[in-house]
C-alpha cells in the first residue's frame, strides 16, 4: 500500500526508500497506522519536501518533524485523525 502512495509520484527506488524510511519513522514516532487518513496526507508532504531539495534522508527526517510540530502544535502529537496533548 504505501509503495503505491509514493509509486504515483515517480521518484527513484533510491528516492523512494529515503521516502518510506522517513515515512516509517514518522508514523512510528508518532503512532499513527500506516493505513490511516492521516498516513496520507504524510506520505504527500514526504513527497512536496524532498522534492524542494531535501534529498538527505536526515534532513528530510528533521524538516518533517518540524512541519509536523508546527501543524499540531508544542507537545501533541497527530494520531489516528486528531491531535492529542501527550502525557509525561
Amino acid at each position: 500500500m504505501l509503495r503505491q502512495r509514493f509509486n504515483r509520484t515517480c521518484l527513484s527506488p533510491l528516492d523512494l526508500a529515503v521516502c518510506e524510511r522517513v515515512f516509517n519513522q514518522v508514523c512510528a514516532d508518532e503512532r499513527l497506522d500506516p493505513l490511516d487518513p492521516n498516513a496520507e496526507i504524510l506520505a504527500e508532504m514526504i513527497v512536496a519536501v524532498f522534492r524542494n531539495a531535501r534529498t538527505n534522508e536526515r534532513e528530510l527526517l528533521e524538516e518533517i518533524r518540524s512541519q509536523r510540530q508546527k501543524f499540531t502544535g508544542p507537545g501533541r502529537q497527530c494520531r489516528s485523525g486528531n491531535a492529542r496533548r501527550r502525557r509525561g
